[in-house]
Order: C-alpha cells, then structure tokens, then sequence
C-alpha cells in the first residue's frame, strides 16, 4: 500500500479554524461529565496501515460543552510488514470542564505525543503498545502532565456501500484499551449501518447507531449504551470535512452514582465536524 501525501495547507488551515474555534473558552454553566464522545466518530475510521488523522469538533447539547480532539499516528517501515513502528500525536480538549467535577477520561484537557509498536493484518485487526508523555492543556485536566502508557486491540469491519455498489452499508468498530493515566481498561463496541446515495458529488447518509461502553472505574461515567439516529453530510466530497447531526438517547450502566440533578438516562443532540485522511 503507497502513502497518501501529507495533507495540503487547505487541510491545515481548516484545522486551525477549528483550534481558533476553541480558544475562546467561552465560560460556561457546571455540567456533568459527557458521554465519552470521541469513539462515536470511528464510524468512518477504519484500521489503516498507511497511518491515519482524524479529528473533530463535537457539541453536546444536554451539558452544553464543546469538545475537540485530534489524533494522528504514521507507522515506519515496509507497508507489506504486519509488524510495524509508528509515532502517535494527539489532544483533547473542551469548553466546560471545571473544578470538582470528574471529567471524562478522553475529553480531558491535555496533549502528548507517543512512539509505539503495531500488529495488523487484512482482516481489520490492530493490536498495539505504546509509550509517550502527555502535558495539561486549557484550564484543568483529571491528571497532571507526565509519562502515557496506552495498549490494547482495535477490530474494524465493513460492508457495503458506494465502493461495492451498494446502496446500504454496515461497519463495527471495537476495542479495549489500557490507559496508564487513569489506571483504567476501558472497552467500546459500535454498530453502524446506514444508506447512501451511490453516484453523487455531495452524497448525504442516513444512519442508525448502536454503541456500548465500559470500563474499570465507573467514577468516569465511561459505562453506557447509547442509541443514535443521524445524518451525515458531506458538502465538500467524500474527501473533505463532513457534517453529523446526531440524535442520542442512552442510559449510563453499572450502580455508580451520578452527579446531583443528573438522570441516568438521558437525551441528546451533538451536531459534529469533523475530518480524516491517510497520511
């Protein structure tokens, strides 16, 4: 498989809108810790061996926060090889964290970089280890900055869609990830299928979601199953930054306690930018 070239000064330009976005910080009411958003947009992130960035802007209207992520990792070596090196760079970051509320383990305010060692292999599986440090970014984060540890398993599938010809298409996405900054497993599933228009210079998708979410501290709020019934549009091409408008409802799992005022199940609305490329 040849590399993608990097990506253009459009692409760059575009991503630092978004951090521009995000400076701001414009204060905001105490919330509860959100549903870990960044899984829900592996939908369209498949296991790639050329290397791959993907990053977002999402907005949860049940606790009115603003979250932003990036993530890029670019493995070294022969393509053919199952068993490559790779370097990961990556940030998190939102508007609404405050002081004596426990966020969420990935929208927690911070930055690293990290270098790694990965399996992969046609089937859509991603085994990987990889250590880095991290550094506190914005006004607070759960942890403070130092080392990263992180390690686990990703699985990716899919079938369907306009690449065979087919007007319905399907993907699931799991893993189970160990994160030395937490002392925590956690562990994420997701269903996805959906429709999309086969010949169109600007197609749209309809989808339905599932997604069930777990890990070994349920003081992160990372137990949940979500349901989703979105929209996804593509105004640039199936190349360029794509628009998701999201309806959730879901339930939070497991006898931990929630914050005051805070339903275990809930509703939600997150409208959604975001953008990946091989590189």
């Amino acid at each position: 498989m040849n590399s993608v070239a990097p990506p253009s000064h459009t692409t760059f330009a575009w991503l630092l809108a978004m951090l521009l976005l995000l400076d701001g910080r414009a204060a905001a009411a105490p919330v509860a810790p959100v549903p870990t958003p960044a899984p829900a947009a592996k939908s369209t992130r498949p296991v790639d061996r050329a290397g791959y960035l993907y990053t977002y802007v999402e907005h949860t209207s049940q606790y009115r926060d603003n979250v932003f992520s990036f993530d890029a990792y670019k493995p070294f070596g022969s393509p053919q090889s199952h068993v490559r090196p790779y370097v990961d760079v990556f940030a998190n970051d939102d508007t609404a964290t405050h002081g004596g509320i426990i966020p969420q383990t990935l929208n927690d305010n911070y930055a690293g970089v990290a270098l790694g060692l990965q399996y992969t292999d046609s089937a859509g599986l991603r085994l990987f280890g990889q250590a880095g440090a991290t550094t506190k970014i914005g006004r607070v984060a759960a942890t403070p900055s130092g080392g990263d540890l992180r390690g686990g398993a990703e699985y990716y599938r899919e079938w369907g869609g306009a690449q065979l010809k087919r007007h319905a298409y399907g993907n699931f996405y799991g893993d189970g990830v160990y994160y030395s900054r937490y002392h925590d497993m956690q562990f994420y599933n997701q269903l996805e299928v959906g429709t999309e228009p086969l010949h169109s210079s600007h197609p749209v998708d309809l989808f339905v979601r599932g997604v069930l979410a777990m890990d070994t501290h349920p003081y992160y709020y990372g137990n949940y199953a979500e349901a989703t019934l979105g929209v996804r549009f593509y105004p640039f091409g199936l190349h360029g930054p794509t628009i998701e408008l999201d309806g959730v409802a879901g339930t939070y799992l497991r006898a931990n306690l929630v914050p005051a005022g805070v339903s275990r199940s809930y509703i939600d609305f997150r409208p959604l930018i975001s953008y990946g490329v091989s590189i």
